[in-house]
């Protein structure tokens, strides 16, 4: 793991990537992209819902989609969709499929739902045609499938592509595709890389994001 992850949050700015510690003054980054990662359990998915719980509260509108984690006992067996917009669920990814439909491989024993991942891509490039500074929008998660240009990937595109000067983005991730979320943006984007578990987290963030 780079030593940057290790202990700094990340700032990139006109495409460089400057580090930052962990502490600063509420609202010295204004970042428009925050990055949170982890390892698989680390609390991802539930971090991001109370990022969109602080911003409903704030009067943001929020889109997109969180993966939350299905458990059978302590195994993971799936993740349901869930849509904050719409306060809907969808199966997404399973060990074995729940429900009808096109499911097709995605690592190990798990496959995919293709059908709610066309549908989370619609949900993100709506939400990119729809972006203002009061808006919120959460990709749950940059993952295997984004990383190759897949899944989530060409709806977290455009709404990158509308990010200058309006809204925020929220990617949740596993820690080693971090440096590939980065690759993203470019520019002037501001981006903060935090660790979903840092037991300070909400102290560091501030209302620098949200």
């Amino acid at each position: 793991m780079s030593s940057w992850l290790k202990n700094a949050s990340t700032i990139t700015n006109g495409g460089t990537i400057f580090k930052k510690p962990w502490r600063y003054v509420s609202g010295e980054l204004n970042p428009q992209v925050l990055i949170i990662h982890g390892p698989i359990g680390s609390g991802k998915s539930n971090r991001a819902e109370q990022i969109v719980d602080r911003a409903l509260t704030k009067g943001y509108k929020v889109y997109g989609v969180i993966s939350r984690r299905v458990l059978e006992g302590r195994e993971t067996i799936g993740y349901e969709a869930y849509f904050p917009r719409t306060n809907e669920t969808s199966p997404m990814v399973y060990k074995k499929p729940p429900c009808e439909g096109v499911w097709e491989h995605l690592r190990g024993p798990f496959k995919y739902n293709k059908a709610t991942f066309e549908k989370a891509t619609e949900e993100l490039i709506e939400a990119a045609h729809l972006m203002d500074d009061r808006t919120l929008v959460v990709a749950d998660e940059y993952g295997h499938l984004e990383a190759r240009g897949f899944g989530l990937y060409p709806g977290l595109l455009k709404v990158v592509e509308a990010l200058p000067g309006r809204g925020r983005l929220l990617i949740p991730c596993r820690t080693d595709k971090v440096d590939n979320a980065l690759r993203l943006f470019a520019g002037d984007s501001k981006v903060l890389v935090m660790e979903t578990n840092q037991p300070d987290f909400w102290t560091c963030l501030g209302d620098s994001f949200i």
